[in-house]
């Protein structure tokens, strides 16, 4: 119960970062959902919220604070979000192999950047609650409800309370590979350690348009939460794009089930990929994308693939 309010407190303390700078700068909102795929299974739904902040516009008790006084790139990103995750199978016979259990998360991150060259670095914090009070299966019944979609009953199963705790590290190389002014390659490598997630990843972002924004990359969709958050461009551009990562798996909550008590889980495979594919349209204060995303299998009885869409919306407030 105590953590409940400690972490109620964070993210008041996150809603109410606009009001501390002068000059505030960009929102970013992404919304996942498997239903953009016509599925109902397995990662089915999220929400992530990302401000981004200059951080000198932040009090000296945080700016002195490590990630904040490695930063090169002087803008901060602080995001709170939920991630909602169901079986497969949501009426399985004794017979049938198990499927992932149900589990509600919500979580609130830092996130901050140096840029030395063509080489851009990342390091982030997670804190989180994954239980019933995460709200889940609230928010899971409410969507249901205003898409007609049928109800789900076992959330009385849900993994049960328990904080999450998590740091992440990313280096990529943005357009290190490029032909002409509309088309580049952006390869990346991470690694993340953490009670919810434990695995390290490479990937790489191809993309082609016109004008294209230094927004890479947070076009990258991956197993953890989202890093980053849109801070402008200079002209109207717009983009299509692909992306692979292949990644590592030592831990996953939501598939090897509680960490401090017995829980149902299933047996999680270690290596694992996601295929992207995308469109951007960015305009000097607002950026519009939407992806499809293609999740190898995650765990061995699972019967196929995953998929699963992104739309994300970015402006200055």
């Amino acid at each position: 119960m105590k953590f409940r309010f400690a972490l109620a407190g964070l993210l008041q303390a996150a809603i109410a970062l606009p009001a501390i700078a002068e000059q505030p700068t960009f929102v970013t909102v992404f919304v996942d959902n498997d239903w953009f795929a016509h599925s109902d299974r397995h990662y089915t739904a999220g929400s992530h919220v990302a401000f981004a902040r200059d951080i000198d516009t932040l009090s000296e008790g945080i700016r002195t604070l490590a990630p904040f006084r490695w930063a090169t790139d002087r803008t901060a990103v602080f995001s709170i979000g939920q991630r909602i995750y169901t079986p497969g199978n949501t009426n399985p016979k004794p017979e049938e192999p198990l499927d992932r259990p149900y589990a509600g998360w919500i979580y609130v991150q830092g996130d901050v950047r140096t840029q030395a060259g063509p080489v851009s670095e990342r390091v982030s914090g997670t804190i989180g609650y994954i239980g019933p009070g995460a709200g889940g299966r609230q928010v899971q019944r409410l969507s249901h409800h205003i898409l007609g979609s049928r109800g789900l009953d076992g959330w009385g199963e849900q993994l049960r309370s328990e904080p999450t705790l998590s740091v992440a590290y990313e280096r990529s190389w943005p357009g290190l590979v490029s032909a002409g002014r509309g088309i580049d390659l952006s390869p990346y490598v991470g690694a993340t350690l953490g009670t919810p997630y434990t695995y390290a990843d490479a990937g790489a972002i191809a993309r082609w348009g016109r004008n294209l924004p230094d927004d890479l990359p947070t076009a990258q969709i991956s197993l953890g939460t989202p890093r980053d958050g849109y801070r402008g461009t200079a002209a109207l551009g717009w983009y299509a794009w692909a992306g692979v990562e292949a990644r590592a798996v030592g831990r996953n909550v939501f598939l090897d089930g509680s960490t401090f008590r017995d829980s149902q889980s299933v047996d999680r495979k270690t290596f694992q990929y996601d295929v992207a594919l995308g469109f951007v349209v960015a305009w000097p204060r607002v950026r519009a994308g939407f992806t499809m995303v293609q999740r190898s299998k995650e765990f061995d009885s699972q019967i196929s693939s995953d998929r699963f869409g992104q739309i994300a919306i970015s402006f200055a407030y």
